[in-house]
């Protein structure tokens, strides 16, 4: 072995004692179950990563006319409100344009629709029905003339049930539209499932066309039930299934790829209304969407979406159960949705989507627009991180609660709200106050389950 020097032999063992006296617990600190690097960025989250769905359903309280709506919904909290158009007569630019979905309310026209969503800090994004004269029409009608309402983004069709006949008809649709307007995007199509053999088609024949493609998804419906813990365990699947739609593009329409969107046109917890069974083990016995469960489900899907960079519409402003705000009185909805809350009151979704856009009433930060990298430790927790501002937003999907302790790259300041189980599900997030941060870390409690908003400065 080397031969150390005499003075180093001399100064080891004082070397030693002193090492003694320094306690163990200075030496390590605990290890952290989140992990937030503001500065490794990830990717760009634009305004119009989180939207939502304008239906025309409220039983006679819109964005048109009730300003309680307005206020629910407004703010620029949504970079997007999706609504379908149609002319009263089709064929006959001259009849009144209202909203087109079935049974929609149609005393106000195209132009309120519109004039409201704007209103709102939204972008519309209008659904044209799948025939070129008309399609044409509504662009010349909003985007020309002397005093516009114009219009950028345009999806053609709704779940049109055979992708062949969608996408010819919608080539002759986009033609006519850019003719009218060659500076606006056309989506489509507007598929009622993440299907990729049905994309597929679509873009074999459309993906020269196409600026961005649409399609939809919901954790369950109709001849689908899941339970809670399943709805919870799959929220994954929305980005997902983005990745996979682009890969699609890709591979279908190479040199146009990088300039092709993806959007989930629209999104819910589920598109009916289900009774779990008691076997489900659900905490609260009336449909997800009426319950806390699908706060916790919001969230985690679109922090999802946004880490896979494309974006989500939720559906929609009202349509009962699958509202964002509540749309009838609780003596006038069903006995499990006979919660307290009122006309125009928050339903679980909205909350949850809350923690990325912010909501009225609270304190909640907008996410920012810069996804950056983030990571967790811990069992049924996802984390998703942002600058520009630096906001965190922490989903407890589990029953257990849990104490993070978080470190971070940046920041010496954390202001805190969190939602749980605790409340009714219109209840607002309740304020964690200023949470002290040593070191560049912090503890923090997460409630099983719970969404958790996290402020840096």
């Amino acid at each position: 072995m080397p031969v150390r020097p005499a003075a180093l032999r001399l100064l080891a063992p004082a070397a030693a004692g002193l090492l003694a006296l320094v306690p163990a617990a200075a030496s390590a600190a605990p290890a952290p179950d989140i992990t937030v690097d503001f500065g490794a960025a990830v990717r760009p989250v634009p305004r119009t990563t989180f939207n939502i769905d304008i239906t025309g359903y409220g039983s006679g309280s819109y964005v048109t006319n009730d300003a309680a709506v307005r206020s629910m919904l407004g703010g620029g909290r949504y970079g997007q409100a999706r609504m379908e158009l149609r002319y009263t007569r089709p064929g006959d630019p001259t009849s009144k344009i209202v909203a087109g979905g079935a049974g929609a309310d149609t005393t106000h026209t195209g132009a309120d629709w519109i004039s409201s969503i704007k209103a709102l800090g939204a972008a519309p994004a209008v659904i044209v029905p799948l025939d070129a004269t008309d399609a044409a029409n509504l662009v010349r009608h909003f985007n020309t003339g002397a005093s516009p309402q114009r219009v950028e983004r345009w999806i053609v069709g709704n779940e049109h049930p055979d992708a062949a006949a969608y996408a010819a008809a919608f080539n002759r649709v986009h033609d006519a539209m850019k003719a009218v307007d060659p500076t606006i995007e056309v989506g489509g199509p507007g598929a009622a499932s993440p299907d990729m053999t049905y994309l597929r088609e679509f873009l074999r024949v459309s993906g020269s066309r196409v600026d961005f493609v649409d399609f939809h998804k919901y954790g369950a419906g109709g001849d689908v039930l899941r339970c809670d813990g399943e709805l919870l365990a799959r929220t994954g699947e929305w980005g997902q299934d983005i990745e996979r739609a682009r890969a699609v593009v890709t591979e279908t329409v190479p040199a146009r790829a990088d300039r092709i969107e993806i959007q989930v046109g629209e999104l819910n917890s589920d598109w009916s209304e289900h009774l779990p069974p008691a076997s489900c083990g659900n905490v609260g016995d009336g449909p997800i969407q009426y319950r806390n469960a699908a706060i916790w489900w919001s969230a985690s899907v679109f922090g999802h979406i946004a880490r896979a960079g494309g974006s989500g519409f939720l559906y929609g402003d009202k349509n009962g159960a699958l509202g964002i705000l509540y749309d009838r009185p609780g003596d006038q909805r069903p006995a499990y949705a006979r919660n307290g809350a009122g006309v125009n009151e928050r339903m679980p979704v909205y909350q949850g989507l809350g923690f990325f856009t912010g909501a009225q009433g609270t304190s909640l930060a907008r996410f920012g627009s810069t996804l950056v990298s983030s990571a967790t430790s811990l069992p049924d927790v996802e984390v998703y991180a942002s600058a520009d501002p630096r906001v965190i937003v922490v989903v407890n999907k589990g029953a257990t609660p849990r104490t993070a302790t978080v470190a971070l790259s940046q920041g010496t300041t954390v202001t805190g709200h969190q939602k749980d189980g605790t409340t009714v599900s219109y209840a607002l997030p309740r304020p964690l106050g200023t949470l002290p941060v040593t070191g560049g870390r912090l503890s923090v409690p997460l409630s099983g389950p719970s969404v958790t908003q996290l402020v840096v400065s």
